[in-house]
């Protein structure tokens, strides 16, 4: 099984000898407004789960090219130059954390403030829609004697939310490129399989088929190395919303500009968490996802 190839469109390649951008490749008037970066948090083991991030958090970041190549790109690399002096690192937020490799500068206290308050604030400035799925993988092994990957759970909610927006925002039969990153040739391949099961209703969850017909979505997969400013953004987003999933109180600094940005997020199984309310900056997409089948129920692996 191999990943989608686009028949007579340049595929991307940040390391080709011809360097095909994103930017080319959406300049085709086939494809949409949008494009849409997925990352992750923890992972989709049920045997063993690790008990210092039982959880999987996917978040999908729906951005407007326009806006992704006139802001979002540029201004993450003027603010690593600044801080670093050249933009060829790429942002990862267990190494911000933990304060490694490069950035062992962030150790300084007067440099990591600094740093975070122009960071968030490039977050805060980029006009991002951000639907999160987060999986207790606990509480999934708990209510299920055969449970249902925690992947595949938050792909299906993370894609009909973004069939929902795409609707919403006028994209009917424009291709929207869905963008993940590469982990692997085993890895991908899971991925493309349950994103394309999904698309086509061949493996149905619950009784609600969401129908992708008029809202075609392509999947792409580009390794961690190109640098994409999409899939940065991501990463800094998924820890913070996955940790907040369970704990309200858990990075209340990050989370203040990034609730804004969330159109839809969903904790699955709903162990006490509650939506928080709406309000004028942040309106959830209703939809219509059900992952509370029993745990007898016939839609359940075996």
């Amino acid at each position: 099984m191999k990943s989608i190839q686009l028949a007579a469109r340049p595929r991307i390649d940040a390391f080709s000898a011809k360097r095909k951008s994103l930017k080319e490749l959406s300049t085709n008037v086939n494809f949409g407004e949008y494009v849409v970066f997925v990352d992750e948090s923890g992972d989709a083991n049920l045997d063993p789960i690790d008990p210092r991030f039982p959880m999987l958090n996917l978040v999908f970041c729906i951005i407007r090219k326009d806006h992704y190549f006139d802001h979002v790109t540029p201004k993450l690399k003027q603010l690593k130059e600044a801080f670093f002096g050249h933009a060829d690192l790429i942002l990862h937020e267990s190494d911000m954390r933990r304060k490694t490799g490069a950035f062992s500068i962030l150790r300084d206290s007067d440099t990591h403030k600094r740093w975070m308050v122009q960071l968030l604030r490039w977050i805060d400035d980029s006009d991002v829609s951000v639907i999160s799925a987060c999986i207790d993988k606990v509480a999934l092994t708990r209510r299920y004697a055969h449970p249902f990957d925690p992947y595949d759970l938050a792909i299906r909610f993370c894609l009909e939310r973004t069939r929902q927006f795409l609707a919403v925002n006028n994209q009917i039969g424009r291709p929207t490129q869905v963008i993940f990153e590469s982990r692997g040739k085993k890895h991908d391949q899971t991925a493309q399989l349950e994103f394309q099961q999904i698309l086509t209703q061949a493996n149905p969850l619950g009784h609600h088929l969401p129908d992708f017909t008029h809202y075609p979505l392509e999947s792409l997969f580009i390794p961690k190395k190109a640098n994409l400013a999409g899939h940065q953004l991501c990463d800094l987003l998924a820890r913070p919303l996955a940790k907040w999933s369970f704990n309200p109180d858990s990075h209340q600094r990050p989370m203040q500009i990034i609730r804004p940005k969330l159109i839809a997020h969903k904790v699955f199984p709903q162990t006490g968490w509650r939506r928080p309310n709406r309000s004028g900056y942040s309106n959830y997409f209703k939809g219509y996802t059900r992952f509370n089948p029993s745990a007898n129920d016939s839609h359940a692996p075996r």
